[in-house]
């Protein structure tokens, strides 16, 4: 099998991960709720070369709005010398209830 020297598309989905947590302020007598909604979803690219994986975690860029992305580039199998890159995206949204 050869490896990859580009990266094509979303990637692989492992996991996605939804949390919410829910406040309220008082003000006058007057409670003001809160919700505030976490989304964490990572994907991964694998069977790839040293170099691509390497080149895309040091050069990617943040995805806008409310989003943080995280990039790894690590090895995925020592025997035959391919790497993975994993891309941890975290979004954080508040509304008012």
């Amino acid at each position: 099998m050869a490896l990859a020297t580009t990266i094509v598309g979303d990637g692989i989905l492992v996991s996605l991960t939804t949390s919410k947590r829910q406040w309220g302020i008082w003000s006058g007598g007057v409670k003001q709720g809160y919700t505030e909604t976490q989304v964490e979803e990572v994907r991964e690219w694998v069977a790839l070369t040293e170099a691509i994986a390497e080149s895309t975690a040091t050069t990617a860029t943040q995805p806008g709005g409310d989003a943080v992305a995280t990039y790894v580039a690590s090895e995925d199998n020592r025997t035959i010398g391919s790497y993975k890159l994993t891309k941890t995206t975290t979004s954080t949204t508040v509304t008012q209830d």
